[in-house]
């Protein structure tokens, strides 16, 4: 189960993934609609199929960025979701524009291996296996049909299928240390902090005085005792140490720059 911390900063890869997938929506229009069309599109083969999924997954693209991340929707529903409409518009995308087809495989294998990196490794490995089967589907449809529009080869189709588990794997793996090593190092920052409480509480509880000053004379801390011999306020008042050093105690702040100066102490009282 993952902590507060570990799932603020998943959601913050899940809004990374968002705008991903924006710019993604953004390139499929230019592709469509804008002065991109004939170079990166080529011949559509379904030009009302092209308009359709173009539109529509930059208005899907659009409303996944915005409900990103809310904590109301829970992280893995927004991971599926989200990459479920990539897979399908994937897969449409590259029957309608055959010439985009490795691009478009190229780009939906950051989407699945950045959805296998918020999900658990069977959910990941079920985006994978879901795309390669998308991208096999398409194929086997378009040799069904026999079009006349040059298709890709199948080795590419299996290479990128392959790649799509490969890449879930490898990030799943990859998140996972991730999530455990933060995870680690959130629980030993904790206990560091709860040591540094616990060494605190000990000093002010010691019988002996003890104050911490810094470079500048400025006291940081002074426990109990070394209140009552300095004759401040009750020690079970609010802990406001003096601001210097030399404001209550000119001796000692000489001491302790003459110690600064040579290195040795007196220890005389």
């Amino acid at each position: 189960m993952p902590n507060a911390s570990s799932d603020s900063a998943m959601r913050r890869e899940l809004y990374l993934l968002a705008l991903y997938r924006t710019l993604e929506a953004a390139l499929l229009a230019l592709a469509v609609f804008g002065p991109l069309q004939g170079t990166f599109g080529g011949v559509a083969r379904d030009p009302a199929l092209a308009t359709a999924v173009a539109s529509t997954y930059l208005l899907a693209a659009a409303l996944l960025l915005g409900f990103s991340g809310r904590p109301s929707i829970p992280l893995p529903a927004q991971v599926l979701f989200g990459v479920s409409i990539d897979i399908a518009v994937s897969a449409l995308a590259t029957h309608a524009l055959p010439f985009a087809g490795p691009g478009i495989a190229l780009m939906l294998l950051f989407n699945v291996g950045a959805a296998a990196l918020l999900l658990p490794l069977h959910l990941g490995l079920a985006t994978a296996a879901l795309a390669s089967a998308a991208l096999v589907a398409q194929y086997l449809l378009v040799a069904m049909e026999g079009s006349a529009i040059r298709e890709r080869p199948l080795a590419e189709v299996l290479m990128f299928s392959v790649s799509y588990l490969a890449m879930a794997t490898l990030t799943n793996l990859l998140g996972r240390d991730m999530r455990e090593t933060r995870s680690l190092a959130d629980r030993r920052g904790a206990e560091a902090a709860n040591l540094a409480e616990i060494n605190e509480l000990i000093i002010r509880r010691m019988r002996v005085g003890v104050l911490m000053v810094d470079g500048s004379g400025r006291i940081r801390m002074a426990n109990e005792a070394a209140r009552i011999l300095l004759g401040e306020a009750d020690p079970e008042s609010p802990d406001v140490p003096p601001r210097t050093l030399p404001m209550i105690s000119p001796a000692l702040a000489m001491r302790v720059a003459e110690w600064r100066r040579s290195g040795k102490s007196d220890d005389t009282p």
